[in-house]
């Protein structure tokens, strides 16, 4: 290994140490900056209007697994364990340097968690963030808008600070450098997986969402510098026997589940999940209304099942990522219980199929999982693409 290959690994290991420990990354959040902390549960929570009023958004995107049925009284066991983790991990106390709580309405669940977390483990600040359900309606955008002035209105009221345009606009920019450099980041990791894994790229990503994008844009640049010279003073490796696939789904959990297709030779070129590009894939436009930008980018994100939108087609988007990337095959990595994925999963595993694009679908579940499971369901899948062609005729798993 050389020393900057040492150097890669040192600063991929402290973004995974962020990941690996949330209740020490939400301490020192609250110590180093002493600002409200205000969580938000994933997808698509406007980040920049909690920064922009004086407050620092944390992400409830790492979980402790042992904590899932920590929920079970209070929430019915067929809910996905995103939310009975969430709400686990707050009812056991380890989210008690939060201030308040964003819950987007993307799904039943969400919608109805918000009450049941209200009563049983409240903060002082707590409000719903309810998305238009269909994003391709002309009055989605007006809609929009307005639900994000009253969410910027209420987190002025909480945290004091009127908040102007001049705040917004350099939230905004920001947060879109921090996009940018995560998305270059992703690049890297694309064309030199060698240098940089999934686990790290992917660790990057989900740890962006854990700290002041101040302090991950230090690590973004000290990490890019390191890789940009590796990049040019060493060679890539030819080929080295990678499977390029793309991955669909909400999240990557299990967290081994990224360390599953390193060992296994693949390497993730392309996704469109929520802790993944998903979240980095479009940036907010920095001139104009800063609340209507806002509104667009979020109209503008990669399709998903939580949102209606027959203008960017679910389907015709993985069949055009896939062919862009040059990604050999689909993972379809699916919380248990998530209604929204599962409804979707039929028409799009039947249409990846009728493209001749082959697909697997892989369950998880946060906190009760089978590693040995999941890594043999992936090795068949390396083994039936390995030394065929991009869109060869083998049939879905």
């Amino acid at each position: 290994m050389t020393e900057l290959q040492e150097q890669i690994q040192a600063i991929c290991g402290r973004l995974k140490n962020i990941m690996d420990e949330p209740s020490e990354a939400l301490r020192q959040a609250r110590e180093e900056k002493q600002l409200p902390l205000i969580g938000f549960l994933p997808t698509d929570v406007p980040e920049e209007l909690i920064h922009a009023a004086g407050a620092q958004p944390w992400g409830l995107v790492v979980y402790d697994g042992a904590l899932v049925s920590r929920a079970d009284a209070n929430l019915q066991t067929w809910a996905c364990s995103l939310s009975r983790g969430s709400l686990g991990m707050a009812l056991a106390g380890k989210l008690d340097h939060l201030n308040g709580l964003i819950i987007p309405h993307i799904c039943d669940t969400t919608r109805m968690i918000a009450g049941i977390w209200k009563q049983n483990r409240p903060y002082d600040f707590m409000e719903d963030y309810i998305l238009p359900r269909q994003a391709d309606r002309p009055s989605a955008g007006i809609y929009l808008a307005g639900e994000l002035n009253r969410l910027q209105e209420r987190l002025a009221e909480f945290t004091g600070y009127a908040v102007t345009e001049s705040d917004l606009r350099r939230s905004i920019g920001l947060y879109n450098s921090n996009r940018a450099r995560l998305r270059e980041l992703y690049q890297i990791h694309v064309r030199r997986p060698d240098l940089l894994g999934n686990l790290d790229v992917y660790s990057a990503i989900k740890s962006s969402m854990l700290i002041p994008k101040e302090k991950h844009n230090i690590m973004l640049e000290e990490l890019l510098d390191v890789l940009q010279r590796a990049d040019r003073e060493t060679a890539a490796e030819e080929n080295g026997g990678r499977v390029r696939v793309m991955v669909s789904g909400k999240l990557w959990e299990p967290p081994v589940f990224m360390e599953i297709l390193d060992q296994s030779g693949m390497v993730c070129v392309a996704d469109d999940l929520c802790t993944g590009y998903r979240y980095i894939a479009n940036d907010v436009a920095e001139s104009g209304d800063p609340v209507a930008a806002l509104a667009e980018r979020q109209l503008k994100r990669p399709p998903s099942p939580y949102f209606v939108n027959r203008a960017g087609d679910r389907l015709q988007y993985l069949v055009e990522t896939v062919g862009n990337s040059g990604a050999a095959g689909v993972i379809f990595l699916h919380q248990k219980f998530c209604e929204t994925e599962n409804y979707d999963y039929p028409l799009l595993r039947d249409g990846l199929t009728a493209a001749r694009i082959p697909n697997i679908r892989i369950e998880s579940e946060i906190g009760n999982v089978s590693q040995g499971q999941i890594s043999t369901r992936v090795q068949a899948f390396v083994e039936m693409l390995g030394g065929g062609e991009i869109y060869g005729s083998q049939p879905t798993l």
